[in-house]
């Protein structure tokens, strides 16, 4: 395999894993907060959805993988952006009130979503503007899914 190649083999891997991860842990983490101002169950399961989430995109890339030289290393990047990808949502809950750190989440992640798409267009050579703005509303509609669901089953407070 050529380095262009490999690059864009590599560039896929880390747009799946850490786009993965940072939408599907930003989706679990404001829908429990939504349904749950209570931190620590916030946390417990942004950390499951980050772990499950990681081993699983990992399995799947391994699995999937056509070149048996390449499903380590394949695995291996996907894995890690999908870890990596997970804790950008999660860790303004580590140190905010669950309302503040929705906020917060919701605007960092954002940030790395638009981010996430300049990459890839620079190394694809596309328009920066409408790979950012289309990773963004991909990973921001997969998010307000969570939070809806989250309100569906909100906790009444005690």
């Amino acid at each position: 395999m050529n380095d262009i190649s490999h690059r864009k083999l590599d560039l896929r891997d880390i747009i799946l894993g850490g786009q993965d991860g940072l939408v599907n842990v930003l989706g679990v983490t404001l829908g429990v907060a939504a349904a749950s101002a209570d931190t620590p169950l916030i946390l417990a399961g942004g950390l499951a959805a980050t772990f499950a989430e990681s081993f699983s995109m990992a399995a799947v890339a391994y699995t999937s993988s056509f070149s048996g030289n390449h499903a380590l290393t394949d695995a291996g990047i996907v894995g890690v952006s999908a870890a990596l990808g997970s804790f950008i949502p999660l860790i303004p809950f580590v140190f905010l009130s669950p309302s503040l750190a929705m906020i917060v989440s919701v605007s960092v992640s954002a940030v790395f979503l638009f981010g996430l798409g300049i990459y890839k267009a620079r190394v694809l050579g596309r328009g920066i503007l409408k790979s950012g703005l289309e990773i963004l509303a991909i990973g921001l509609t997969a998010a307000l899914a969570g939070y809806l669901i989250g309100l569906i089953f909100k906790v009444s407070a005690v």
